[in-house]
């Protein structure tokens, strides 16, 4: 057999496959959750959600340089965001518009502003992930928001007791401007109630950081060689994240980079609901997701109207299934071409050039 039809056969097995699962679960053969579980590992583009990341407030006691939060006063409502997780459950799973299952949330995470500074919201929305039989992501923390030990081991103790078993994520970096006693007591109290491995440092790249820590590596593993390295754990015994620092779209330090990013069609930071303050629901936690262009509904839509607006937004499409690298060289081109714009440079961030798409392009 010449090697083209070998080839022909090896893509009629893909879709053969494909074909034999929707049928086992159209005919209630494997249920759902099998089905999607199939369906992500076939599928490398397209937007299919998984978990919720709810931005409680906006509220803060730090203000980084390097926060592209809004800080207009915002909180959401725990009622709003229990019947979005209610929504999702019920909803998850079962046949959307074209038929094909709409996808099963199974996580919940938390940020902010500081989620630590509504904690009516984290226990209640704990209580109600748990009772909906959803697991935890993480908490994404500065980790300075205590006034002393007692508030601190105190307000641990009642999370803990609410139920939640996910990490906190630890945001600790120059431009956070924490002390080194202040966050070694905070994750020390985290260890003790939640556990030793329950908590991780996510630092944005800089040297002061990299001192305090005392890592066991070799000072020259410091330097970053991708978007985000995981390093080996310090004298904390926790695990490091190190991420180099964005910039909007907007400001000249984002084009910079010597190549163009690697396309992963948003897989990286997307596939998520992420619920901001306002109540407003963007596709991803890249920092991008304060374009309105990206929105996909309101934390009062169903989970299906959601899924519906998303399947309609032509950012979505861009992102999660053309790919941004894709519309740069083709549509984005002859857009700026038209406006006679030019792309301002060359960046290795893919929420930049999505910042840009977002800024500059009407739909």
């Amino acid at each position: 057999m010449p090697h083209s039809q070998k080839t022909d056969w090896s893509k009629h097995k893909f879709f053969l496959l494909h074909f034999i699962f929707y049928a086992l679960y159209n005919n209630q053969l494997i249920d759902a959750k099998i089905f999607l579980s199939h369906n992500r590992l076939m599928k490398s583009k397209g937007f299919h959600p998984t978990e919720i990341i709810f931005s409680s407030t906006t509220a803060c006691n730090l203000h980084c340089e390097h926060c592209f939060i809004n800080r207009t006063p915002h909180k959401l409502e725990i009622a709003d965001a229990v019947r979005l997780i209610e929504s999702c459950v019920e909803s998850g799973g079962q046949p959307g518009p074209d038929g094909t299952p709409l996808p099963v949330i199974d996580h919940i995470g938390f940020s902010g502003g500081e989620p630590f500074l509504y904690m009516d919201f984290l226990i209640e929305v704990t209580k109600a992930a748990i009772s909906n039989d959803l697991m935890f992501d993480q908490i994404m923390t500065n980790g300075d928001w205590w006034r002393d030990e007692a508030e601190l081991t105190e307000t641990l103790q009642i999370l803990y007791d609410a139920g939640y078993d996910g990490k906190i994520g630890l945001s600790w970096d120059s431009y956070h401007g924490q002390t080194t006693d202040r966050m070694e007591t905070f994750i020390r109290a985290v260890q003790e109630i939640f556990g030793e491995n329950s908590i991780n440092i996510q630092t944005v790249e800089d040297d002061t950081v990299v001192e305090a820590l005392e890592t066991t590596v070799e000072r020259r593993h410091a330097k970053l060689v991708s978007a985000s390295t995981r390093r080996p754990r310090n004298k904390f015994g926790v695990t490091e994240f190190h991420l180099p620092r964005t910039y909007p779209s907007d400001d000249p330090r984002s084009w910079q980079a010597r190549r163009w990013f690697k396309e992963d069609y948003c897989q990286g930071p997307g596939n998520i609901l992420y619920v901001h303050a306002d109540g407003n629901i963007a596709p991803c936690c890249g920092f991008a997701n304060e374009n309105p262009a990206l929105f996909i509904g309101t934390i009062h839509d169903s989970f299906e109207e959601i899924m519906q607006k998303a399947t309609e937004n032509p950012m979505i499409k861009i992102c999660y299934e053309e790919g941004l690298s894709h519309y740069r060289r083709h549509g984005l081109k002859k857009c700026l071409r038209s406006q006679k714009k030019k792309l301002p440079g060359t960046t290795g961030d893919i929420c930049t050039l999505c910042d840009f798409v977002c800024k500059t392009i009407s739909y």
